[in-house]
């Protein structure tokens, strides 16, 4: 993705680093931004909060299965190393090259979207402080990234499905309850995977516009994904293991009663 993004800016003639700069301001920047999306994400991946939302379950279970298909069993070392590079290939790709280049494209079409005062003005969606061009590109980039995200990681919809045979009226009324509800918890993490990754890269456009220091929404991306993904990991191990203490404990059980 970074050689992608390069490949944008050369073509745009616009600058392929995004304005990054090693500050002090910018890392302080990437750090408190960071803390509202991990909190809000925490909290309805919370067990007490799973378990009266079923739209917080649909989130929590999109989490789960990225967690099993990609980052479960790896070390620590490899953790934070896929961490660091996603967070910085997609930042050079989706805010330096693509948000940019949207962004120059704007500003260079016509006067009346560059100028903070004139659309915002106009609309009143936007602060004042923010021009124009710059949130409309940030908005067009987390479309995008909330679309290629749904194109890539969105579930399949099974070609068939297996199910027993059931003869009374009512045993069939409760299994097409069961699929009903299967079918809208799919339907759920189809639509809030995109979502949130759609949100998050907004939040990041709308950082890079304040700091214009890519490197903040950088450490704000990589702090996110390693706290929320970290937490997630940690949550599957300790089920995991609590689920074998459960089937050791039984097995002992089972081997107490047999000997008897």
């Amino acid at each position: 993705m970074a050689v992608a993004g390069r490949f944008i800016c050369e073509v745009a003639g616009i600058d392929d680093t995004g304005g990054f700069n090693a500050s002090l301001d910018a890392i302080i920047a990437g750090l408190g931004y960071a803390s509202p999306p991990i909190m809000a994400l925490l909290f309805i991946l919370d067990d007490e909060v799973v378990k009266v939302s079923p739209h917080a379950r649909a989130i929590r279970d999109v989490e789960d299965e990225e967690l099993r298909g990609f980052f479960h069993g790896m070390s620590a070392w490899q953790f934070i190393l896929v961490v660091t590079a996603s967070s910085v290939g997609e930042e050079l790709f989706y805010r330096a090259a693509f948000q940019g280049a949207l962004a120059d494209i704007f500003l260079r079409g016509t006067d009346l979207i560059s100028d903070p005062r004139g659309m915002v003005a106009l609309t009143g969606l936007l602060p004042p402080f923010v021009p124009f061009a710059q949130a409309f590109a940030a908005a067009i980039t987390a479309a995008l990234t909330g679309s290629l995200y749904y194109i890539a990681a969105s579930p399949k919809d099974p070609t068939f499905i297996m199910a027993p045979v059931l003869k009374t009226p009512s045993a069939r009324d409760e299994l097409k309850k069961l699929f009903a509800a299967w079918y809208e918890r799919r339907q759920m993490k189809k639509i809030y995977s995109p979502l949130l990754e759609g949100l998050l890269g907004l939040y990041l456009g709308f950082e890079w516009i304040q700091t214009n220091n890519l490197l903040a929404p950088i450490i704000t991306h990589g702090i996110y994904s390693a706290v929320v993904l970290g937490n997630g990991l940690w949550k599957l191990h300790h089920h995991q293991q609590r689920l074998r203490l459960r089937v050791h404990k039984l097995e002992t059980e089972g081997d107490n009663n047999s000997t008897r």
